[in-house]
């Protein structure tokens, strides 16, 4: 069964200032105009999709695979006349043909099906649509002191066969996937993107709202096993010469859009494939 690894809408509202911060490089490079009709997929608390409906005069849809982000999303935007949020599986999109610009900020990491959701995207898109993704596509020195953290002796025995919810990809994998799925690359950028936290206090409250290792561990737990992690993410990171904690991440950010169809080749597929049907006795 699929499950959100963020499960607090309000701690994660509170925490994802990374995750903004990172989705504004992105959203500089898209442009958006009055007729606008966006799809915005993993919009968690819906935060960065209510910026992009703010651009637009048409509708703009979120979705996130969490009813409890989306009914927070709703409830927190409910002004913005021309923005809903529809709880969706990106695996399974149920959009056809209806976006002239599909986004996806710091969530296909989460998807562990990525064909289905590059599929998904291909199939919302209209023709000539664009498509901006960004996602943590490689490990960092986050993701090496989560996996040592979880080998210690006290918290190993919580994480036995525990697999991560999130996946990993090389460059040139992602570009076949989204070829694949029919959508041609414009551009796409391998980047370290950093973000610095103030505090080990912001690392431990960006991890217990962020990070889905959390769930493993009893609540009774919990404040001992955000203590490590953030102690040993601070132990081993280069700290500011004002004391700051920089957390960086290696990105994809993907610029791709939905050729249009060429009618005659559509044409000529049909005939071929009643030509095949006809001889077939």
């Amino acid at each position: 069964m699929l499950t959100h690894a963020y499960r607090n809408a309000t701690k994660y509202s509170k925490s994802n200032s990374l995750q903004y911060a990172f989705a504004q490089s992105l959203l500089s490079k898209i442009k958006i105009t009055d007729d606008s009709r966006v799809l915005d997929i993993g919009c968690g608390d819906g935060k960065i999709t209510n910026q992009i409906a703010q651009q637009t005069k048409e509708c703009v849809i979120g979705t996130d695979l969490s009813k409890i982000m989306t009914d927070h999303a709703s409830e927190t935007y409910k002004s913005q006349q021309n923005l809903k949020f529809v709880q969706m599986d990106a695996s399974h999109n149920i959009f056809r043909n209806q976006f002239d610009l599909i986004t996806s900020f710091n969530c296909l990491h989460w998807v562990k099906d990525q064909q289905a959701a590059l599929r998904g995207i291909s199939n919302a898109a209209a023709p000539n649509a664009r498509v901006a993704l960004l996602l943590s596509h490689r490990k960092s020195l986050y993701h090496e002191v989560l996996g040592d953290i979880t080998s210690f002796p006290k918290w190993a025995p919580f994480f036995e066969g525990h697999t991560s919810p999130r996946s990993f990809f090389k460059v040139d994998e992602y570009k076949k996937i989204l070829a694949d799925t029919d959508l041609q690359v414009e551009d796409i950028i391998e980047e370290e993107m950093s973000y610095l936290f103030d505090s080990k206090t912001e690392i431990a409250q960006f991890f217990h709202a962020a990070g889905s290792q959390i769930n493993q561990v009893p609540k009774d737990y919990q404040e001992s096993f955000l203590e490590d992690f953030s102690n040993e993410f601070v132990s081993r990171s280069q700290l500011t010469e004002d004391g700051k904690v920089p957390m960086a991440f290696w990105c994809l950010q993907v610029l791709a859009f939905k050729p249009a169809l060429n009618p005659l080749k559509l044409i000529r597929d049909q005939l071929f494939s009643q030509i095949d049907n006809a001889m077939v006795i």
